[in-house]
């Protein structure tokens, strides 16, 4: 586990930062190879990608506040004997996956509807990409240490034990390495949605199969993680109550779209 990977000109380059922007790379790459060499088609591809990207950002950033107001009126008085420091630090202390998953789409859908671009196809296509780049994130987090698993037993395969340097994690406990789970998951999703995209390219088939599979992936893997403060609310996490409406959505449309074909067929 290597929160920080090395220096540049004395300035420490954080794994996730870094691990993040290699996402972003190979999900574009991911992007040229499927969209294929129309080029009025890439120049839109383009710039929607980067629009997804800003309003992404700024979706994983503010997902964990809004989620956190509920619970700072309700304990004000615990929270306001905080050092101003530390309590920036819990309500802003990490970037939240599902949250830039929603800035992006919000994003792409103001941006396309405004310049009158198809926001199925590109949707369609940037599903493959989206599990590339989510991978590398998480390979991120295991390298500084956030988004940890529940503690193991030390002989379990998965097991791994977080340094004191760890962001998050508490030292010297057998935890389970969720991150690299996750992370191996979405690449085989990955491969799995761009073999489904080059037979169906731009039917939204491989983006309704990335929602329905991720969400049941992510619903499972969160009674996994360790990591409580990222917020519980009765059963589930936020990102479980989430995903119950992301796979409830996409199972209609994967419904819609079955209908739809059968009755071409007809």
């Amino acid at each position: 586990m290597h929160p920080i990977l090395f220096e540049v000109f004395g300035r420490p380059i954080a794994s996730y930062g870094l691990l993040t922007i290699i996402g972003t790379v190979a999900a574009w790459l991911v992007v040229r190879l499927l969209a294929g060499s129309d080029r009025k088609k890439n120049e839109d591809i383009s710039l929607v990608f980067l629009i997804c990207i800003c309003g992404g950002l700024i979706g994983a950033f503010v997902l964990r506040p809004l989620m956190k107001i509920p619970e700072v009126f309700i304990n004000w008085e615990h929270f306001k004997q905080m050092p101003i420091e530390v309590f920036f630090s819990y309500i802003f202390g990490e970037l939240v996956f599902y949250g830039g998953l929603i800035g992006g789409v919000c994003a792409m859908l103001l941006y396309c509807r405004a310049f009158k671009i198809p926001i199925l196809p590109i949707a369609d296509l940037f599903a493959p990409a989206l599990a590339v780049a989510h991978s590398f994130g998480r390979i991120g987090c295991f390298l500084g240490g956030c988004c940890y698993g529940i503690p193991v037993n030390p002989s379990h395969p998965f097991a791994v034990v977080f340094p004191t340097a760890s962001q998050g994690a508490p030292a010297g406990v057998p935890l389970l390495a969720i991150q690299l789970i996750e992370a191996a998951s979405l690449l085989i999703l990955a491969v799995i949605l761009a073999v489904v995209y080059k037979k169906n390219a731009g039917s939204g088939l491989s983006l309704y199969l990335y929602g329905a599979s991720y969400s049941v992936m992510r619903f499972i893997l969160e009674f996994y993680r360790g990591d409580t403060v990222r917020g519980l609310y009765g059963w589930f996490s936020t990102s479980q109550y989430i995903s119950i409406l992301i796979f409830i959505t996409s199972a209609v449309l994967i419904c819609f779209k079955v209908k739809k074909h059968r009755s071409c067929k007809e």
